[in-house]
């Protein structure tokens, strides 16, 4: 115990010299924060980060393609196209059918008569469907059949898309 408080005293001279260069130092940095920047004000805000669509880490490429196939495989049966019968000339693609003549009768919508590629003719009305993504025909005039099918965009969401027949031109021989 007695070598404890002479070692108390002994420190006692240090500590008395240590408290007023102490306060020099408080009052040099009181002077110096006034002319230190606010480090908050150079702070970044980070982006908003969309939770909701963020790929997960832990889900491998190929379980992400099944999913995606498989919500795109929902959506092909919410097509109104596969809820009805289906016509004659959905069982060919549009490529394989040719636009042969259209016609107007008086009073009448227009018609049109389309022939396969086995040369069998089919007669068109507006309203009828045809080709194998289920196109629905919108409008006929004298040279073309307008026609909108439903189809699946790479988003996997259900839009119109318009395609055309025309009528092709024979040449003499």
């Amino acid at each position: 115990m007695k070598h404890v408080l002479l070692f108390l005293l002994a420190l006692a001279p240090f500590s008395m010299l240590a408290q007023p260069a102490m306060a020099a130092v408080e009052n040099e940095s009181s002077m110096n924060e006034e002319n230190i920047p606010d480090a908050m004000s150079r702070l970044m805000k980070a982006p908003d980060i969309d939770v909701a669509n963020i790929r997960d880490p832990f889900l491998s490429s190929f379980a992400k393609n099944r999913m995606d196939e498989a919500s795109r495989y929902k959506n092909r049966k919410r097509l109104p196209s596969n809820k009805r019968k289906r016509e004659i000339l959905e069982q060919f693609d549009l490529s394989t059918l040719n636009l042969v003549a259209t016609f107007k009768k008086a009073g009448r919508d227009w018609v049109a008569s389309v022939q396969d590629s086995t040369g069998k003719s089919y007669t068109i009305r507006r309203g009828n469907y045809m080709g194998k993504r289920g196109g629905r025909i919108e409008k006929i005039d004298g040279q073309t059949v307008y026609l909108v099918e439903q189809v699946i965009n790479p988003a996997g969401e259900v839009v119109d898309r318009q395609t055309t027949l025309t009528l092709a031109e024979v040449n003499d021989r």
